[in-house]
C-alpha cells in the first residue's frame, strides 16, 4: 500500500449549498465507506475523460485536446492509456457540442470508447454528463468503480492507474497529488494572512466507488453545489478521499508554456 499523507480530513456533514472552501489542494483522509473485499482486477470499472474545456488561456482556435504533442493529439494519449489498461472496461468521452463528430470518429481506433457526450459550461457539469451516460449501469451494479481523468493530462501512466485502484477497496475515493514546494502564503485583501502547511497539488485520474460518486453528484445537482474537481464533490457529500503520490510528468496542459513542457516530456518518454 502507498504511504499517503495524514491530515485533518473529516467526514463532512449533510448541509446543503456550496461552501467557501478551496479544494485545489487535497489532504487526507480516512474512509467512511464500507470496505470492499475483492481486488482491483476483479472490479468492473469505467472511465470518464473530460475534454470539454474552452482553452481560453491557451489562446487556441480549437479545443486544445486536438492540438498535437509529440506527433499525436493530446486527447489520444489518454484514450490510448485507458484502451491498454486491463482494469478499464469502458470509456465515456465528454467534449464540447461542436467537437462531438470529431470525437465520435475516434471510436474505430479505441474500441473501449463506449459513448461520446456533450459537456456543460463548467467542468463539474461536464463530469456529471459523463456520469449520466453510465448511471443506469452503475445503479444495476454493472459498474463498481469510476475513474475520472482530464484529457489535458496526457502523461499519466498505467502504473498510476493501478496504484489508485489498489486503494479503492478501502476508501470511497483516491486521488494522486504532488506536495507543493517553496513558500506558499494565504493572502487576504493584499496582506499575508498565514502560511498553510501540507498543501498538495491534486492531479487526475481520480478514482471512486461508482455508487458513491453518482449519489454525490445527484445530491450536488439537487442542492446547487459546484465542485472544482471530482474529489471536492465526494468530500462535500460526506465521503473521504485518500491521496497517494502522483507523478511529476502528469502535467496539465493549460497554457502555451505547458505545451512546450509537454513536448519535452513526450520526447523523453519516446527515448
Amino acid at each position: 500500500m502507498d504511504h499517503h499523507p495524514r491530515g485533518t480530513g473529516r467526514c463532512a456533514g449533510s448541509g446543503g449549498g456550496a461552501r467557501a472552501r478551496d479544494y485545489r489542494h487535497a489532504f487526507v483522509v480516512r474512509s467512511c465507506g464500507r470496505p470492499r473485499t475483492h481486488r482491483a482486477d476483479q472490479m468492473s470499472a469505467a472511465a470518464i475523460v473530460v475534454a470539454a474545456g474552452e482553452g481560453t488561456r491557451m489562446r487556441a482556435r480549437k479545443n486544445k485536446v486536438f492540438l498535437e504533442v509529440g506527433g499525436r493529439l493530446i486527447l489520444e494519449y489518454s484514450l490510448a492509456l485507458l484502451e491498454s489498461s486491463r482494469h478499464i472496461d469502458d470509456v465515456v468521452l465528454v467534449t464540447r457540442a461542436s467537437d462531438l463528430d470529431a470525437c465520435e470518429s475516434l471510436k474505430g481506433r479505441f474500441p473501449k470508447l463506449h459513448a461520446v457526450v456533450a459537456g456543460g459550461d463548467v467542468r463539474h457539469r461536464s463530469e456529471f454528463a459523463g456520469l449520466q451516460a453510465i448511471a443506469a449501469r452503475i445503479d444495476a451494479k454493472q459498474i463498481e468503480t469510476v475513474l475520472v481523468h482530464d484529457a489535458v493530462r496526457p502523461f499519466a501512466s498505467p502504473r498510476l492507474i493501478e496504484r489508485l485502484l489498489a486503494q479503492i477497496d478501502r476508501t470511497i475515493g483516491c486521488v494522486p497529488g504532488q506536495p507543493l514546494t517553496g513558500s506558499v502564503a494565504h493572502v487576504a485583501d493584499g496582506w499575508i494572512a498565514g502560511y498553510p502547511k501540507n498543501l498538495w497539488a491534486v492531479q487526475t485520474p481520480q478514482v471512486f466507488q461508482a455508487t458513491w460518486l453518482l449519489e454525490a453528484h445527484n445530491k450536488a445537482a439537487r442542492q446547487g453545489f459546484i465542485g472544482t474537481d471530482t474529489a471536492s464533490v465526494v468530500e462535500w457529500a460526506g465521503g473521504d478521499v485518500a491521496v497517494i503520490e502522483g507523478e511529476p510528468d502528469n502535467i496539465k496542459i493549460t497554457t502555451r508554456d505547458d505545451l512546450v513542457l509537454a513536448e519535452r516530456i513526450a520526447a523523453s518518454l519516446a527515448r
